[in-house]
């Protein structure tokens, strides 16, 4: 099989499991990817990502959200988070979603991170997305 097909057929199958395995999230990325239909937006690895005003990414099943100046490693941590849902499915959202924007927006975890030195990479659900974003198939 030529290398071209078999990374058309890696992205199908992405995109089909993340439309059914990781339903609720996907279909909530949607939604919010149609809010910003008039953004940029631009493949990686198969995920839908977009640029938005906001100041922080989201990554929501097969849609990725990050801010203007992000970095490799910002869109590769969000990426991380699209293979999260592929594993969990349904799970996604209450396992890695709900816990991570608490541990990102409210003000007890953040004043908590600062009190400590803790990263805010150093919550499992965020260090697990980066493992997965760092070695997924870069092609």
């Amino acid at each position: 099989m030529k290398k071209e097909t078999a990374v058309k057929l890696k992205k199908a199958g992405y995109s089909a499991l993340q439309w059914t395995w990781g339903l609720p999230q996907t279909l909530a990325g949607a939604l919010l990817y149609m809010k910003h239909r008039r953004n940029e937006h631009f493949s990686y690895r198969g995920a839908t990502a977009t640029v938005w005003d906001g100041d922080r990414g989201v990554s929501l099943g097969k849609f990725i959200f990050v801010p203007e100046e992000s970095s490799d490693f910002l869109i590769d941590h969000e990426y991380g988070h699209t293979i999260q849902s592929l594993i969990l499915g349904p799970l996604y959202l209450p396992l890695v979603g709900a816990p991570s924007m608490a541990w990102n927006r409210l003000p007890y975890f953040i004043n908590k991170r600062k009190e400590t030195g803790r990263s805010y990479y150093s919550a499992i659900f965020e260090r697990t997305a980066n493992t997965l974003g760092a070695k997924a198939d870069r092609k």
